[in-house]
């Protein structure tokens, strides 16, 4: 399941004439920052419009006029398995803040914009994945935040850690000193 920018810039021009708008905040973010041309995990969309708790059936629709399979991720929000015109597919996963997952607006406000093969997409910056995933803490997300810290050691990843910082700060007091000390335990100056 290997996609390209080409991809991505489709995936998210599809998207838009569907009128779904959003951020990409997973793992793609530092795959683009690191600037790789291909890209295997699935799609992470934090969803500016529409809904995808409140307007699943607008979800549903747009998957069956376009012969994608839905699902659901594990905090039941919808996912779509898409073909793309390459005849890979990618998962793409939508989510907003409910329940645990929770991700600052600030965040959001704050992503940048890449230009991508014709295509405006909107990316939160890799400092913002690295205190999410902090957040998370799973243990998935804190063996992504090792590669990270190894791309970062290698100079690979250039990152600010006062943006590190700033994020912590926005999160709800009940997390900040948890993801500081995740953060610290694998090496971040936070």
């Amino acid at each position: 399941m290997a996609y390209t920018l080409k991809d991505i810039a489709w995936l998210v021009k599809k998207l838009e004439e569907e009128g779904i708008r959003g951020v990409i905040i997973g793992s793609t973010v530092i795959d683009l920052e690191l600037r790789r041309k291909s890209f295997e995990d699935d799609l992470d969309f934090f969803v500016l419009e529409p809904s995808p708790l409140i307007e699943e059936d607008q979800y549903r629709e747009i998957a069956f006029r376009n012969s994608w399979q839905m699902s659901y991720t594990a905090l039941g929000t919808p996912k779509f398995v898409i073909r793309l015109p390459s005849g890979e597919e990618v998962i793409t996963e939508f989510y907003e803040n409910i329940h645990d997952f929770y991700i600052p607006l600030e965040i959001i406000e704050n992503a940048s914009t890449k230009q991508i093969s014709g295509a405006s997409i909107r990316v939160i910056r890799p400092e913002d994945y690295i205190v999410l995933k902090a957040k998370a803490a799973r243990e998935p997300d804190i063996e992504d935040l090792r590669i990270v810290k190894e791309y970062i050691d290698s100079g690979r990843l250039r990152i600010d850690e006062r943006i590190i910082r700033r994020d912590v700060e926005l999160l709800p007091e009940e997390d900040k000193k948890f993801v500081v000390h995740k953060l610290r335990e694998l090496g971040f100056c936070v």
